[in-house]
């Protein structure tokens, strides 16, 4: 069982330029933009408007990395809470020293005098050992070699790794009777707790498992999830926390016998392995259905701030406006960044994919996109702010860039002035109207931005 929160990331690559520190003073021919000194004589050229359009048609790549499929649910559709063949072992004597009762596991029959006896079996891999330990109420039950299924206190697997790297699951009783072992005619509940230490970090997932009506913990088809925390910790300081909860009133997280919404939600500061990122915020409802048979997303939102200082932040919207991923429903995806330091290129930028997840939403097979719009706006360069819309001639499958279609947009510049571009996009380039500060005209670029023609 992966003991982490599941996760779903989504981020855009949003628009750099270098780095340029000057004032701004007023446009001397008195036009509304603000006029950079250094550039306050540079014209606005054919070619320096074509790499405008090519730098925020490039952003439209964006739409691969935008996704519906969840990672995955790992910490829930993965939960067992079933004891196997620890539960069933053979009559325990009361003999001195510890003893084999089968299968390489072994008895310790030391404290029955406090009532329990300690069973537990140790095994070697070629990169790792696994260390079982059940704690079993010393009581006829144990004694009785025609009961093959004993009374279990507690339950502990530790795994070791040759790298360091240590993963623990402990089985507690959680309903009052002290045992983990499920009892007919009750309401069985266990705690599960997973621990992953690793580098320094650990990380912990502590679950509340119910055994069903059936009352049985190995025969899962319902068993339920009732209460699922994470946290992640570094030298004792929490780093990271999340959870699983009821979101559709049903009085459970999950229930293996049915549909469950439930309600994810996690925060972890330098998530591991991305160097770049300082925090995420991750908030999402996940349809997880019957018998384990996988998980859907029904919302998402998404937020992370990079250790240089800028917010990217994913959102998801039907065509109501709602938070709802409706399948087949025109879905807008809007990825914003925000950037809080002076010396920083970027101010602020935009991306906004209208697209339809198709029917399956566990999958990114079936999504297309029908239309891209960019916006961004820099503190530094020729370039200050630009705005573009992108509509496909035909659905860009997920996985491939958009080819053909028609856009419009606009950008200014550090020299106060402004220009407006219109025209089509093929898979050889742009055919575009530009008007600009010396008038308007017609004009081919390749797919590389450059004046082909004018």
């Amino acid at each position: 069982m992966n003991p982490s929160i599941a996760r779903k990331t989504a981020w855009a690559a949003l628009l750099g330029a270098s780095l340029f520190l000057g004032a701004c003073v007023n446009d001397p021919e008195g036009g509304s933009a603000p006029v950079d000194p250094k550039f306050a004589k540079t014209k606005i050229t054919s070619q320096v408007a074509g790499q405008t359009l090519l730098g925020s048609f490039q952003q439209s790549s964006e739409w691969n990395s935008t996704v519906t499929a969840p990672s995955g649910l790992e910490a829930l559709s993965g939960v067992s809470a079933g004891m196997g063949s620890l539960k069933h072992a053979a009559s325990l004597a009361k003999i001195a020293g510890d003893i084999d009762v089968g299968g390489g596991v072994m008895a310790n029959l030391d404290d029955t005098g406090k009532g329990f006896a300690t069973l537990y079996h140790k095994y070697f891999g070629p990169f790792s050992w696994i260390e079982d330990t059940a704690v079993v109420k010393w009581d006829e039950v144990a004694r009785d070699t025609t009961i093959k299924d004993k009374n279990i206190l507690s339950f502990k697997r530790v795994t070791a790794y040759l790298t360091g790297k240590k993963e623990s699951a402990a089985f507690a009783d959680a309903d009052g009777n002290g045992l983990v072992n499920a009892v007919a005619g009750i309401d069985n509940k266990v705690k599960l707790t997973i621990t992953v230490e690793e580098n320094g970090v650990t990380e912990k997932t502590v679950l509340i498992v119910g055994a069903g009506k059936d009352a049985n913990f190995d025969k899962e088809e319902d068993n339920t999830v009732l209460e699922a925390n994470w946290t992640r910790t570094k030298s004792g300081v929490v780093i990271g926390t999340g959870a699983f909860r009821d979101a559709d009133n049903d009085g459970v997280v999950t229930d293996n016998s049915k549909d469950c919404i439930v309600l994810a939600e996690y925060s972890d500061i330098e998530p591991k392995d991305r160097p770049l990122i300082a925090r995420v915020d991750f908030k999402a409802k996940i349809r997880v259905f019957a018998n384990k048979a996988g998980d859907e997303p029904v919302s998402f939102s998404y937020t992370e701030t990079t250790k240089g200082h800028r917010t990217n932040v994913v959102t998801i919207k039907n065509r109501e406006g709602g938070d709802e991923i409706i399948k087949g429903d025109t879905m807008t995806v809007h990825l914003e960044t925000t950037v809080s330091l002076s010396t920083d290129t970027l101010k602020h930028a935009t991306l906004d994919f209208v697209m339809n997840p198709g029917q399956n939403l566990k999958s990114d097979s079936d999504d297309v996109c029908y239309a891209i719009h960019i916006t961004s706006e820099k503190q530094f360069g020729f370039e200050r702010s630009a705005s573009f819309n992108f509509v496909s001639a035909t659905p860009i499958p997920h996985g491939q860039a958009p080819t053909a279609g028609t856009f419009d947009g606009e950008a200014t510049y550090a020299n106060g002035k402004s220009i407006t571009l219109k025209g089509s996009f093929s898979p050889d380039g742009f055919s575009v109207t530009f008007t600009g500060p010396d008038g308007t005209a017609k004009i081919e670029y390749n797919k590389n931005g450059d004046l082909v023609s004018r």
